[in-house]
């Protein structure tokens, strides 16, 4: 695992039990950015990789460094057909929704803010690399893996922003992002192994495969 349990030496392993066995929702790794209150009540519940991923989505969102669910899309085109409004006007009104790249920023912005962005992915893979760790071999992991692949989708979507943004420059900062992104997409590949195994053995333990 590229990143490593020794980085994360103020959590003890206490903690760490305690938070990803049963789902405590009072502990966050190195400050993760809490949801506001409306999110509280239906994160409550979600362990410490939910909670990570959550986090992440949500503030890549936020910042814009992916697309936002466009309601704003859905009413101009309702207003279309309604109101015989012109397509000048629809652009006009999807105007803030074209996205991170739409506007200039300087190298010295998208640095900053791929900064931040991979500080939310190494996050994720921490916390999934330390849930797999110690999450029992039997335990369903299907919600996680949920997580994690909307989290991996996410920070991809980043890096393609981040790319658009710096216009064919290379910057190390996002050499070293695309790094995290291959790290989370290896220790949700490997979520998604324990759930095949774990699946697979239910169909056997049923007699599905050998037959018996």
């Amino acid at each position: 695992m590229s990143y490593k349990l020794t980085q994360l030496k103020p959590i003890s392993a206490a903690l760490i039990m305690c938070v990803a066995l049963t789902g405590c929702a009072t502990v966050d790794l190195n400050q993760v950015t809490r949801p506001v209150k409306s999110q509280i009540a239906s994160e409550a519940e979600l362990n410490i990789v939910q909670r990570a991923a959550a986090a992440l989505s949500m503030v890549f969102r936020d910042r814009g460094f992916v697309a936002k669910t466009s309601r704003k899309r859905l009413q101009s085109a309702a207003s279309v057909l309604l109101n015989g409004l012109e397509d000048k006007q629809i652009v006009e009104a999807n105007a803030q929704e074209l996205g991170y790249s739409a506007t200039f920023k300087s190298d010295d912005v998208i640095i900053a803010d791929i900064g931040y962005a991979r500080s939310h992915v190494e996050r994720t893979v921490a916390a999934a690399e330390i849930y797999l760790e110690i999450a029992p071999a039997n335990r369903d992991l299907r919600k996680e893996l949920i997580s994690l692949e909307k989290a991996l989708l996410a920070s991809t979507e980043a890096r393609d922003v981040f790319q658009a943004s710096l216009q064919g420059k290379t910057l190390p900062e996002f050499v070293i992002y695309e790094q995290s992104v291959s790290n989370l997409r290896a220790i949700t590949d490997e979520f998604g192994a324990r759930v095949r195994i774990r699946d697979t053995a239910k169909l056997a333990s049923r007699g599905v495969i050998t037959g018996s």
